[in-house]
């Protein structure tokens, strides 16, 4: 059995993680409060994930240089302020190792409500080359027995080139955002949402969004779609409401980090990028 494969499925496959698991072996680590950083290496890439906390991603390398300084998730479900998902449990992680290192990452995190698994796929385009791809899957299940109104939402901080001159910009528009493009130049961050767009959108400058996911009840991202120059944040959020007792709900995206020229995208293009990363990472992960 290919374990990488397994992990990179899409859809359905996504549950067969539990397989997956199995054959990889499952690293149980500590609880909340404690490190639980996992290190990813590809072909001249690097990134680092806390997963015991809000820190989330906190770096993505390319050329030696981290870019980031934090992406990570909060989910909502009947009210009251939204949570990060390390506040979940804790975690239960598979990795499967490549040429350079740990190159996907999965972690599933359960309570009496939710099952959330989250998986990371990096692709680095070549030492010195810039350029360097990360897919990410994200997979919830009701395991209650009642219905759940469920409100997720991602939170992303990127410093291109560490100087704080970024500018970033939604596309798409409310109930139907699709892709982000943060840019600093010629160095840009792209990320495409392949399924299903987000409900609702929001760039601001750091950080204000993300106190406000930490502090008010309820939150609804305002749908403000461009933000900078400065130091800018965006957020997608999704809304699933009546999710079933037993039924998933999964968020499929691509993002792609080039340090240097980069065309201009639009969103049908943006779009292709993740479909087409998809597609050649199965291949890639599968042969």
């Amino acid at each position: 059995m290919n374990v990488k494969r397994e992990f990179v499925s899409v859809g359905k496959g996504v549950v067969s993680l539990c397989a997956a698991l199995a054959v990889a072996g499952v690293l149980f680590l500590p609880g909340k409060g404690m490190a639980q950083i996992i290190n990813m290496d590809d072909n001249g890439s690097q990134a680092s994930v806390n997963l015991g906390s809000q820190a989330g991603m906190y770096n993505w390398s390319v050329n030696g240089q981290n870019q980031l300084i934090q992406q990570w998730f909060w989910y909502q479900t009947g009210g009251g302020v939204a949570q990060s998902i390390d506040t979940i449990g804790t975690p239960s992680v598979s990795t499967a190792t490549g040429s350079s290192g740990i190159d996907v990452l999965s972690a599933t995190y359960q309570n009496a409500q939710l099952s959330l698994t989250i998986q990371y796929v990096l692709s680095g385009g070549g030492v010195g080359s810039g350029q360097a791809d990360m897919l990410e899957s994200i997979s919830i299940q009701n395991v209650s027995s009642s219905a759940l109104n469920l409100n997720f939402y991602e939170y992303s901080h990127f410093n291109l080139l560490g100087t704080g001159n970024n500018s970033v910009q939604l596309f798409g528009s409310g109930g139907t955002f699709s892709a982000v493009r943060q840019s600093n130049g010629a160095t840009a961050i792209q990320e495409a949402i392949v399924s299903p767009f987000a409900n609702y959108g929001e760039t601001a400058l750091a950080s204000s969004t993300l106190n406000n996911l930490n502090t008010i009840p309820g939150y609804v991202l305002n749908d403000n779609a461009s933000a900078g120059p400065g130091d800018v944040t965006w957020a997608f959020q999704w809304v699933q409401n009546d999710l079933a007792p037993g039924a998933m709900f999964d968020v499929f995206k691509d993002k792609s980090l080039s340090i240097g020229p980069v065309p201009e995208p639009s969103t049908l293009a943006l779009i292709a990028l993740g479909l087409g990363a998809w597609g050649m990472a199965r291949r890639r992960h599968s042969s």
